[in-house]
């Protein structure tokens, strides 16, 4: 069981492509006073042009919108849109950009959208055709709640907004005072991943749900690459009659990922862990269910980038309902999914030498660049209370 969760609540499982982009603008248009709006990837393309505009007409109609960009994942984001966003009296800044050299490796990965503290998006999905585009979507998952923890959302995130927009402190914190229940009842828990604030939330929901799963685990997963605590718990559960399925893709936009990724393959089968590989598109998502009861969603990855690296949110939900739809999302995925087996899997030497020397080199890579990440320095000014 999940501690501290909110009750009324309730959640809609968002897929990719016009799913995910109706239900923004449908948001978007409904806002009142406030929209936190901050991603990893903002794009300005034919798919995002109208929640672009949409964005424009709230804060023309009196909204305060306030839009985070990662400055590395958008930072090709046009001047031209943002002059526009400017014009309209959008609050706009890039986190951690990068010609500031300190924590240059440290990235904003959540992916969230707030309105009036009363429903919220939040999960895997970038705003971009990339990974929307009708005619092939990415394999991606985000879901709308509504209901009061967006508040707790709210207040795990508006650091930083404070960060960023030092002369409208007293504005954002003033949306504190907005706070909405649900009539529905659906146990939900904001956790954030935020290594250099000494936050581990969703690593530790993770372990805790595998290490108490009783009959069944399954994971869908892109960069795949976990620490030995999580490996270890996997093969416990595994050895004790827990079915355990792993997801992957069958290909990649980061084949040296999926590459490194590989090189577990054989451990997975020996230990009586199940995978299969999904070649419809490319997997994106960040979605887990333990025993039909428990769910976790957002935008932690399982690899050392997410856990020490990158800030990260998801949602750990306890309710059935919920969890029989992404059963159901997950059944479909499996019946379309090609099963790994040993009899697979290339044993020359070649392979090994190229699956070992990528899985080594790239957690080398991350875990170098963590020495450079330094505690940023938030006065009390910036934690809300």
């Amino acid at each position: 069981m999940i501690t501290n969760p909110t009750s009324k609540n309730r959640l809609i499982l968002i897929k990719n492509g016009n799913h995910f982009l109706h239900a923004n603008l449908k948001l978007i248009q409904s806002a009142k006073r406030f929209i936190l709006l901050h991603t990893y990837i903002f794009e300005d393309d034919e798919l995002t042009a109208p929640i672009i505009q949409t964005l424009i007409e709230a804060s023309e109609r009196g909204v305060k919108v306030f839009i985070l960009v990662d400055g590395f994942g958008s930072r090709a984001f046009p001047q031209r849109t943002i002059d526009r966003f400017k014009q309209a009296g959008i609050f706009f800044d890039f986190f951690m950009p990068l010609i500031r050299l300190k924590n240059i490796g440290r990235r904003l990965h959540q992916k969230m959208l707030i309105i009036d503290n009363k429903i919220a998006i939040m999960g895997g999905i970038n705003l971009s055709k990339r990974f929307n585009n009708p005619q092939e979507p990415w394999l991606d998952y985000s879901c709308c709640i509504e209901g009061e923890e967006v508040h707790n959302l709210y207040r795990k995130v508006i650091h930083h907004y404070l960060m960023n927009f030092k002369k409208q402190k007293d504005l954002l914190t003033s949306f504190s005072k907005e706070r909405h229940f649900s009539n529905s009842r659906t146990l939900v828990k904001t956790n954030e991943n935020d290594f250099i604030h000494h936050k581990q939330e969703v690593y530790h929901s993770y372990i805790n749900a595998i290490a108490h799963a009783r009959k069944e685990i399954t994971i869908l997963a892109t960069y795949f690459i976990p620490g030995k605590k999580t490996l270890k718990q996997l093969k416990k559960a595994a050895h004790h009659n827990v079915k355990v399925k792993l997801i992957f893709g069958g290909f990649s936009d980061h084949p040296w990922a999926r590459l490194a990724s590989k090189y577990l393959y054989e451990w997975y089968l020996k230990n009586h862990i199940e995978i299969y590989e999904w070649d419809e598109s490319i997997i994106h998502g960040k979605l887990a269910l333990v025993d039909n009861n428990w769910v976790t969603i957002g935008s932690y990855n399982h690899n050392f980038i997410s856990r020490y690296r990158n800030v990260e949110l998801n949602f750990e939900v306890i309710n059935k309902q919920f969890a029989a739809t992404v059963r159901k999302e997950f059944k479909h995925i499996l019946e379309k999914s090609r099963k790994v087996e040993l009899d697979d899997l290339q044993f020359n030497l070649s392979s090994r030498i190229k699956t070992t020397l990528t899985f080594l080199l790239l957690n080398i890579i991350t875990l170098f660049s963590i020495i450079f990440l330094f505690k940023e320095d938030e006065s009390k000014d910036y934690i809300l209370k």
